[in-house]
């Protein structure tokens, strides 16, 4: 029997209106529930099974029954056409999903535009990596899209609350109530089955407090690990005993042990207060015993994008279970395939063979060819009959190409038939539309992949930037951004999270087509353009993972370097008494840094023999121009302790220049005085030692100022090179 969700046992809004904490009460009702949905899909879960037969290889006919029969001589052989269109289906949407730069596009509404552009490059780039480290993320949506090209749904679901990472769910573990749309918004029950061994089981509870705290049952996990040993181990009941073992070698035990058969029911709560829908609560229960839940966490789902995404492969007629994946489509064609080919084998192996006819009834009884050497000695009561089985070969033949014409007509978007040349040879036009027309079919199925990628890369990408993660690198990856100067803020104010496109359909020859196309105008764009084609003509010949062995990324981010480029050529103006302008696009925090760094090193050459007059008059400009990155700085309440850090530095940098700027006044002070007294004795007539002083003092001078006039070229000299130093490295980036 098939039950829709309005037959399974849920708990209603009571007379008065008041709705239940949860829809399913009691651990019964809830395994109830998973029977009757195991029930409904019996039929559906038999159908599965022949279809991953014949793609496994398994023959046309039983050989069992064949040997029944006495016709175990028949050819029985399953020639893997299934297995060849399932492998180039799923080399197809393996393409469109890891073929791309990235999994998957951040963009960020944090900060100015220049900011936003780069906050947003950084926390993508962070968020591959962070897929890319995780082991396990491959391999999971391989076997996603195993069971989405297959049977139609590839389920994703994410178990852990405080975990980013999502499991791979086989289609038949999947249990949706009859008429449920292939739409996950609209659902309300959905059960994942779901196979426990020992040691995974005690991994949830091994700290019976934090476990406690999430929703486990610690003695009921307890319990079904105990009884799913054998019987040896179920006489112990001391329940330190079996964690010892556990703890001793937990692989060793689980092998001793039988899986424990769990159920993970997802039921949609109905809505409380102001929320517009109910919330998504969670139950874990063995699947033939309501003692107790393993697992309760109720209402504490948003969404269903939250726990479960069932990647469909179509939309079928709009219901869930009206989805039929590649595998399902081709069986009765293949399965016809695989009979009248194996009767072709028969034929002609008929044909092949020597046919002898008894002239009398007792003949029939004995018959031996003796083989001597090259020929063979027939018995003498037979006759050799020569026969023709052209007529019966035509016919299997003839249905063969006929099935093979409709399985290019319903899959051609998997297969490209290799036709026999005739004629003169097609122009690349001609070969260029053949390709795109066999490819027009998947166009559809490409599109509702992304769209259900994005849904899935946005609830990683929030789980991943959750300040409750538990996931080690989900939290190097928050920290990762931190570091790269990207505020935390940044990633919680998202735009979107999308999963990255890639062009030709799934088909590497198209995507090289479209890029040779691209090459033609590659003159009228862009040096960011360019460069982009030229990554993605790499990734085209030689694959994504090999595109930075040519086009070696710099190590600094390009938008910190034009900053810091911008910063330097700042520093100059100023050093040659002009004052300079900050503007909203600047990044502050890298504009005052670079500033400071400035004001040090000329700290220290003041320190060392520099011209302090110039060092003093390039401080009036630098100082307050840093103040004001700071104040700008300051105004963002999220950036208050880096300007806080800043203003510290200032303060030593003001200091210093206040010192400084005393020394030249006093120079400046003292050489008024001597000017002053000079002037006095030349009025009164300098004597002849007086002369002889004065002389020695001009000369004085006159070196004093020759070296002060070489210092200011010096340093002329200096800035030039800076000047030109920043452009060159303006110039470059560009």
């Amino acid at each position: 029997m098939n039950y829709g969700a309005n037959q399974l046992p849920l708990e209603n809004i009571s007379a008065d209106g008041t709705p239940p904490e949860s829809r399913l009460s009691s651990p019964d009702a809830v395994v109830d529930l998973v029977q009757m949905m195991i029930r409904s899909d019996e039929e559906r879960n038999r159908i599965r099974a022949k279809v991953k037969g014949i793609v496994d290889g398994n023959p046309p006919y039983s050989p069992a029954q064949l040997k029944r029969t006495g016709q175990s001589y028949r050819t029985n052989v399953n020639f893997r056409e299934a297995e060849a269109f399932f492998a180039i289906s799923l080399t197809a949407f393996y393409d469109i999903f890891s073929e791309t730069p990235t999994y998957a596009t951040v963009k960020t509404n944090h900060g100015n535009d220049s900011e936003r552009v780069a906050y947003s490059r950084i926390i993508t780039e962070e968020f591959d990596r962070l897929q890319k480290k995780d082991r396990e993320f491959d391999y999971t949506m391989q076997l996603s899209q195993h069971e989405m090209v297959l049977f139609g749904v590839g389920p994703l679901v994410f178990e852990n609350p405080t975990s980013c990472k999502a499991r791979a769910v086989k289609a038949g573990d999947l249990l949706i109530p009859e008429n449920t749309r292939s739409n996950p918004d609209d659902w309300e029950v959905a059960v994942v089955r779901r196979q426990y061994q020992a040691h995974e089981l005690y991994h949830y509870i091994r700290d019976p407090k934090a476990a406690k705290s999430v929703g486990w049952d610690v003695d009921a996990v307890r319990k079904a690990i105990i009884n799913a040993g054998p019987e040896e181990y179920r006489k112990q009941k001391n329940w330190e005993w079996h964690q010892q073992q556990i703890r001793n070698n937990d692989i060793h035990y689980s092998a001793q042990c039988s899986l424990v058969n769990a159920a993970h029911v997802y039921v949609r709560e109905y809505p409380t207060g102001d929320e517009v829908e109910g919330k998504i609560s969670c139950f874990i229960v063995l699947e033939d015993k309501g003692d107790s839940f393993l697992y309760e966490y109720i209402g504490k789902h948003e969404n269903w994008d939250e726990v479960l995404h069932p990647m469909y492969y179509d939309k079928g007629d709009g219901q869930h279970h009206s989805v039929k994946g590649l595998g399902i489509k081709m069986y009765p064609v293949i399965e016809l395939k695989n009979r009248q080919k194996c009767q072709l084998v028969d034929v002609a192996a008929m044909a092949g063979s020597l046919h002898l006819q008894p002239r009398t009834p007792e003949a029939s009884q004995k018959v031996s060819i003796v083989p001597m050497g090259s020929i063979n000695v027939l018995p003498a009561d037979y006759d050799v009959v020569q026969r023709q089985f052209t007529g019966v070969v035509d016919a299997p033949l003839a249905v063969d190409r006929e099935l093979e014409g409709v399985m290019q007509s319903n899959l051609s978007q998997y297969r490209q038939r290799l036709d026999k040349p005739q004629g003169n040879p097609k122009t690349a036009t001609e070969v260029q539309a053949i390709v795109q027309q066999a490819s027009v079919i998947g166009k559809t199925q490409i599109a509702r992949y992304y769209q259900q990628l994005d849904r899935f890369f946005a609830e990683k990408f929030r789980r991943a930037s959750d300040s409750d993660v538990t996931d080690p690198l989900a939290i190097e990856f928050q920290k990762r951004i931190v570091s790269r100067g990207v505020p935390k803020e940044a990633i919680k104010d998202i735009d979107y999270v999308e999963a990255t496109r890639n062009y030709g359909q799934g088909s590497a020859f198209m995507r090289l087509q479209t890029i040779a196309g691209l090459m033609q105008i590659s003159g009228q764009l862009p040096e960011s353009g360019r460069n982009a084609l030229t990554r993605d003509y790499i990734a085209a010949l030689a694959g994504q993972q090999q595109v930075g062995r040519y086009m070696v990324q710099p190590e600094q981010d390009v938008y910190a370097k034009d900053q810091i480029a911008e910063a330097n050529i700042e520093n100059a103006v100023m050093q040659t008494g002009n004052p300079v302008v900050i503007t909203d696009s600047q990044n502050h925090l890298l504009h005052a840094q670079t500033h400071l760094a400035k004001g040090g090193e000329l700290a220290q050459a003041a320190q060392q023999g520099g011209n302090p007059a110039a060092i003093a008059e390039f401080f009036g400009l630098l100082i307050p121009h840093i103040g004001e990155h700071i104040m700008q700085l300051s105004a963002d309440p999220n950036r208050k302790n880096e300007a806080k850090e800043l203003e510290g530095q200032l303060e030593e940098l003001t200091s210093f220049a206040n010192e400084l700027s005393n020394q030249v006044a006093q120079q400046m002070e003292q050489q008024q005085a001597q000017q002053a007294e000079m002037q006095q004795q030349q009025q009164a007539g300098p004597t002849a030692e007086e002369q002889i002083k004065a002389a020695a003092m001009e000369r004085d001078e006159a070196r004093k100022d020759a070296a002060l006039q070489a210092e200011i070229e010096r340093n002329n000299m200096k800035l030039r090179q800076e000047m030109a130093l920043a452009d060159a490295k303006a110039a470059a980036n560009l």
